[in-house]
């Protein structure tokens, strides 16, 4: 048995889930027997995901096995404070210790509240996160108080309504350790021979102690299938659980406990669920979990908002890649062709239980594209300085929308809505920072300018010309000396007022090229007057913005849409370069923590 498909038929990542349990499985049964290399594959199309083990399956190695865990048991106590354990297993690592898991990350929760109230000010920002990088570094080594990463979804597996589907999984296996190779060998025949074989026939006629073939389908697993009012076909309804086959909720079980990401967001005064399943195509086993554990170290707990979530969440996964692509040259090409993106399932809580409200899928962006290890570093670069500049937004008001533009591009590689974000962004920096609010960062010229070099390569945007231009730079520093320098500079250092409301008129203005062309005039009017002015009272200098390149601006406008200059003024007029965001950060201290 070399390769063993699983067809997609929900559209959903319940199939996934089946996938990558199905490649947790093979490296069980390839480590139980002594096989080194356990190298496995897993590649996606339009109709299946294929799993293939570089060492052949065969019926003598299954022979040879001996029962082991295909999934660990959830060890809880009871309201007693009692252990439930079935007959016989041990408590020791071959099950998850639900209770101590759980008291170590209070512990951590309560050791982190504690530092943020010890150290709060600048002047011990370092030594709070000196502490910081001490707890972490506590609970995520090798020891007792080792947090396992695993938590997430472990504690959604044990919540009453997946715990019953879950323990019938597990018995399954367990009250049948005398039939264990017969059950093994039925799963890899059932996806070896593309499930011709239907389900009754799989389990052979010898006695099986309490053995569900049928497992009630779970939310979290499947979240096209609940308890409702449903049917699986449309010709009525019906008020019970679907119920699924055993072999495909073993496996999505398997699959989700190392693959799954579990995080509650905040929606007003309480939280509802986000459950999210990276999709790869054409990657080892090793190297998905590998970038699974990595994902999940810098995730954050309680308290992030829904859209926020799922744009951090993307480009978190792909730094992780590109992490990967260091090391591994065979994952150059397009990001999308590793990582095709990124399942995402809203779930409302409803009080006891929770609802699917949403089931989406958001698209790794077909322009991350890597040819050499100067891409790579590129994109690090490119993707940090994102990951920061939403990090810091908060969900609320005009920025709902502005986070959805900034999920559309991402999802559909939409350069529109990156301007439209970028547009918001300068007006909400601006805000930003009357209110003192420095964790709100800007772009950097260096970052932004190999963002639109790299939109260039995938499309003949003309968008580097643009940005080269030379009467387009002098009106971005005047733009930029006009607002953002001067927010950061301390309001007794100040020799220029600051123009507010640029941000607001330059989008409104960017409709036309005639209306944009008028309101730059007027604009490098106003601002080389008040230069001329100071210089002549000695009271300040700033370098005016000279006619010959503000005909070169006005060239640009006769040869380009005018959303898409003016959406470029509002990325550079509010952008900072590297060195005068370091001199902004002695003035007004570090506060992006």
């Amino acid at each position: 048995m070399k390769e063993f498909k699983i067809p997609k038929q929900t559209g959903t990542y319940a199939e996934t889930l089946e996938a990558y349990g199905l490649a947790n499985l093979l490296f069980q049964i390839l480590d139980a027997v002594g096989v080194r290399r356990k190298n496995i594959a897993i590649s996606s199309d339009d109709k299946f995901y294929t799993v293939t083990p570089k060492t052949e399956i065969t019926d003598e190695m299954i022979n040879k096995l001996s029962y082991f865990h295909v999934i660990k048991f959830i060890a809880r106590r009871n309201k007693e404070g009692k252990l439930i354990l079935p007959e016989g297993l041990k408590y020791d690592n071959s099950v998850f210790r639900y209770d101590e898991q759980k008291k170590l990350r209070e512990q951590r929760r309560d050791e982190i509240n504690e530092v943020y109230k010890k150290f709060s000010g600048k002047e011990k920002e370092p030594q709070k996160r000196k502490k910081l990088k001490e707890i972490e570094d506590k609970y995520s080594s090798e020891g007792a108080a080792k947090i396992d990463i695993e938590f997430d979804v472990y504690s959604q597996a044990s919540t009453p309504n997946q715990l019953s589907g879950f323990k019938k999984i597990y018995h399954n296996f367990y009250l049948n350790k005398d039939n264990f190779k017969i059950l093994i060998s039925d799963i890899f025949r059932y996806y070896s021979e593309n499930q011709e074989l239907e389900y009754p026939k799989l389990i052979k006629k010898k006695e099986l102690n309490n053995f569900s073939k049928d497992i009630t389908a779970t939310q979290l697993y499947n979240p096209n299938q609940g308890k409702g009012l449903n049917k699986s076909k449309a010709n009525g309804l019906n008020g019970f659980n679907f119920k699924l086959p055993w072999i495909s909720e073993t496996l999505k079980t398997s699959g989700a406990i190392n693959s799954m990401i579990c995080q509650s967001v905040k929606v007003g005064s309480s939280y509802d669920l986000k459950v999210f399943v990276p999709e790869f195509n054409d990657i080892h086993l090793s190297k998905k979990t590998e970038i699974i554990e990595s994902f999940k170290k810098l995730l954050k707990g309680k308290g992030d908002t829904p859209i926020r979530i799922d744009i951090l969440h993307i480009l978190i996964l792909m730094k992780k890649l590109l992490e990967n692509s260091e090391k591994n040259q065979d994952y150059f090409g397009k990001a999308k062709n590793r990582i095709k993106g990124l399942h995402s399932v809203y779930q409302k809580d409803l009080g006891q239980n929770k609802a699917v409200s949403n089931i989406a899928f958001i698209q790794t962006p077909d322009f991350v594209i890597i040819d050499n290890k100067d891409d790579v570093d590129t994109w690090l670069e490119i993707l940090e300085e994102q990951i920061s500049i939403v990090g810091g937004i908060e969900e609320l008001g005009s920025s709902v929308q502005a986070l959805l533009a900034y999920r559309n591009f991402i999802n559909a590689s939409h350069l529109e809505s990156f301007f439209k974000f970028s547009n918001w962004y300068a007006a909400y920096l601006m805000q930003s920072l009357i209110d003192e609010k420095y964790y709100i960062k800007p772009f950097t010229h260096e970052t932004l300018t190999k963002f639109y070099e790299h939109m260039d390569k995938k499309e003949n945007l003309n968008l580097t010309k643009i940005i080269e231009n030379e009467g387009f730079q002098a009106v971005a520093a005047a733009i930029r000396r006009s607002t953002v320098s001067l927010q950061y500079t301390p309001k007794n250092k100040r020799n220029f007022e600051v123009r507010y409301g640029v941000a607001q008129t330059l989008q409104n203005k960017s409709k036309t090229a005639k209306d944009l062309a008028t309101y730059i005039g007027e604009f490098i009017a106003t601002y080389n007057a008040e230069t001329a002015r100071k210089s002549e009272l000695a009271k300040g200098f700033r370098k005016p913005v000279r006619q010959n390149e503000l005909t070169d601006f006005y060239s640009l406008l006769d040869n380009n849409p005018a959303k898409t200059v003016g959406a470029l003024l509002a990325s550079y007029g509010f952008a900072l370069s590297k060195k005068e965001e370091k001199e902004n950060k002695k003035q007004n201290g570090d506060n992006a923590e």
